[in-house]
């Protein structure tokens, strides 16, 4: 007598539907493999790198708007030496989104008073005497830089330093805003005001991160450190020589040439550049049949951020 609601169990392994439904499974698996491997392959660098390059734009515009605080309080210290300035400068270190994977976030660093920066300022009068000399008020001026950890889109660092805002990649560099070093020309006379400002705050400070650090900049003093208007009297100016302690030479040589033809100064008769120091552009002024003026101001604003 046949059983019934019981089957052999080699009848299962000769089933058609059985046989269909792993085939359709391994299909399946193989066709998400191979969307996998294609999204991962042609399509996550693209995203990565467009992350990246949102997130570069980002700092750029943070360290611009950085740059610009510090000149608005420096122009406020300018007006007034004793006015109480406040700005807050939030830097976007990291953030941008990899699209669908929200845990891949583009990183990177900023380092405050690491980096190397300075100035120094010698007037030379009509007796070759050394008429002012800037000495310690401007030997390190202070920076901050940023780092990207990039790694499709290209690396560019942001360095603001002597008040000035650079761009540098693969040992190039190019200034991008300009520092508070103006040349004018007058009718008979040329006149260079600098600005130096410096940034107090403790040294090597290094800020990993892949969110929004903010920085608080606080006016402190502001002087004149030299005015030749006060000395005219007594000594003619025949030249200065400006010297910028930097690791972005290019920039720096680039902005004084740029500078001088503005004004229709020429190299090697007006001025001269000396770059033969591997950490120093040294900008010598001495304009020929023109008289010399020379402002110095020093300007010190304190630098804060969440580790301090």
């Amino acid at each position: 007598m046949e059983k019934k609601g019981f089957k052999a169990i080699h009848t299962f392994c000769r089933s058609e539907s059985g046989v269909s439904t792993a085939v359709a499974a391994a299909l399946l698996i193989g066709i998400v493999v191979i969307f996998m491997t294609t999204v991962q392959i042609n399509y996550m660098p693209v995203w990565k790198e467009d992350a990246e390059y949102a997130h570069m734009a980002d700092v750029w515009h943070d360290m611009s708007r950085f740059k610009s605080n510090v000149d608005i309080i420096t122009a406020g210290l300018e007006i007034n030496p004793n006015a109480r300035i406040v700005l807050n400068s939030p830097i976007q270190v990291g953030g941008s989104e990899v699209p669908f994977i929200r845990s891949t976030t583009t990183g990177g660093s900023l380092a405050i008073n690491k980096d190397m920066s300075g100035m120094s300022v010698i007037v030379i009068d009509n007796e070759s005497s050394e008429l002012f000399n800037s000495e310690v008020g401007l030997y390190y001026t202070g920076t901050v830089f940023y780092r990207p950890s990039n790694l499709h889109y290209v690396d560019e660092m942001y360095c603001y330093e002597n008040g000035a805002l650079i761009v540098s990649q693969k040992g190039r560099s190019v200034m991008k805003l300009a520092p508070t070093i103006v040349m004018e020309k007058d009718p008979g006379s040329v006149n260079l005001l600098i600005r130096g400002v410096v940034l107090d705050s403790p040294r090597g400070i290094v800020l990993s991160s892949n969110t929004v650090e903010d920085i608080r900049l606080t006016s402190k003093e502001s002087k004149a450190l030299f005015n030749s208007t006060d000395y005219e009297s007594f000594y003619n100016i025949t030249s200065v020589n400006v010297t910028i302690y930097t690791e972005n030479k290019e920039a720096w040589e680039n902005y004084f040439r740029d500078s001088a033809s503005d004004i229709t100064l020429f190299e090697g008769t007006d001025y001269h550049l000396d770059n033969s120091s591997t950490y120093a552009v040294t900008f010598s002024l001495h304009p020929v049949g023109e008289d010399l003026y020379v402002t110095v101001y020093r300007s010190v604003i304190k630098i804060e951020t969440g580790l301090l």
